[in-house]
């Protein structure tokens, strides 16, 4: 598989999980989902989204000429640490809390949820999210400026005071929901930017091959 394929279907992956994780997230809040279908659809597809961006942000390191490689590098690197952190929160979410909540509640559920502002893998999964975003604004100078990739990977890197600021003003995440727009939106052009790469890589002729 050569690097603009891999990055193309890593983008796709990583928008799948986002809209994967937005659309139960926007149905518990509405009430329509409950405990613990609605835990469950939202730590499952999150789970699966943080290695997809760290490939998607790998895939984009590799396409960038070297000049500009520092800021895809910059921008791979905080992805790799989001991924590592929300990774931890996840698995603890969907392997001990979900699981204990189900027995009935216990000091795990409690000191390990992360549901609510305060509980203290709360602030990691934020701190995770708000190095996704930052990730996404150092990489935006590798892109082409003026291009609407460029625009939205800005957009959601600005999202990230808002994000990490919540566990200071939890109103805040009225403004950091924005990113279930801005992030599956920039993994989408992210994927349209490596297929159209790849069409006119493929368009250009080989060397030798009119012989």
């Amino acid at each position: 598989m050569d690097v603009l394929r891999f990055g193309f279907w890593s983008a796709i992956a990583a928008f799948v999980f986002s809209i994967g994780y937005g659309i139960p997230q926007i149905l518990q809040v509405a009430g329509v989902l409950r405990f613990p279908v609605d835990e469950i659809l939202i730590f499952a597809p999150s789970l699966a989204l943080a290695p997809s961006f760290v490939l998607a942000m790998a895939g984009l390191h590799a396409t960038q000429p070297a000049p500009l490689r520092v800021w895809s590098l910059a921008g791979l690197s905080l992805a790799v640490m989001y991924a590592t952190l929300v990774s931890i929160v996840y698995v603890i979410q969907l392997s001990a809390v979900i699981p204990a909540k189900l027995a009935g509640g216990n000091a795990i559920s409690t000191l390990f949820g992360c549901c609510a502002l305060g509980n203290p893998l709360t602030g990691v999964d934020l701190l995770g999210y708000t190095l996704m975003s930052l990730a996404t604004l150092v990489a935006a100078p590798s892109l082409p400026a003026g291009s609407a990739l460029r625009r939205c990977f800005i957009a959601n890197g600005l999202l990230a005071p808002f994000l990490i600021l919540q566990t200071v003003w939890p109103g805040l995440i009225w403004i950091g929901a924005l990113w279930l727009i801005s992030f599956p939106l920039a993994m989408a052009l992210l994927a349209r930017d490596f297929k159209r790469t790849a069409a006119t890589s493929a368009a250009v002729p080989r060397r030798g091959a009119l012989w």
